[in-house]
């Protein structure tokens, strides 16, 4: 591969990333406040120890409430402190073991510490949990794209995200990631 062509799939791996972690994050934050449970402006909070601090001493009080534990990981996955969301994932894992949406978040946070091969098998647990869950299948072929270079697998995961509603954020998300790949393979 020409240095052309390393500097253009460099660029549009970088676009990617963050358009997706991007998406990623707002969709979480946005369906937590819908749902009633967030901590208010948790995402932008101007004092990340103060939130954590806070969290963590409701958890302590209460150490088997989900919700919390979620809150908690997601207030460090929105901070990129990937160490310490997996650590939390994990720990709600333990307490809601049959939730996809936790395996995906637990998966993409482990590729982010960069192991792709271990969060790919938390999101493919996942996907086993629920073979149905939209999220799950668009981060498995994230993580199978960007992660672990194999794009027919990444295709193959997103097609099935993009059947299951394409009309959704996220089955419009995985369609654009489908006519990337195939833009680039045509390109090749």
């Amino acid at each position: 591969m020409g240095n052309k062509s390393l500097t253009i799939v460099v660029v549009v791996a970088a676009i990617v990333i963050f358009g997706v972690g991007g998406y990623y994050v707002g969709s979480r934050s946005s369906s937590r406040q819908a749902a009633g449970r967030g901590v208010a402006n948790e995402p932008q909070a101007s004092n990340f120890n103060a939130v954590t601090a806070d969290l963590k001493s409701r958890l302590d009080a209460n150490p088997k409430d989900v919700d919390l534990v979620m809150r908690l990981a997601d207030v460090y996955f929105d901070a990129k402190q990937f160490t310490e969301a997996a650590e939390f994932y994990k720990r709600a894992l333990s307490l809601r073991p049959d939730d996809a949406e936790i395996y995906n978040n637990l998966g993409l946070s482990i590729h982010y510490m960069g192991n792709s091969v271990e969060g790919l098998r938390y999101v493919n647990d996942g996907v086993k949990k629920n073979p149905y869950h939209q999220r799950i299948l668009l981060t498995k072929g994230f993580i199978l794209a960007y992660g672990l270079g194999d794009m027919g697998a990444a295709k193959e995961a997103w097609e099935k995200a993009r059947v299951i509603n394409p009309d959704s954020q996220i089955g419009k998300a995985a369609s654009e990631f489908l006519a990337q790949t195939n833009a680039r393979t045509n390109r090749k």
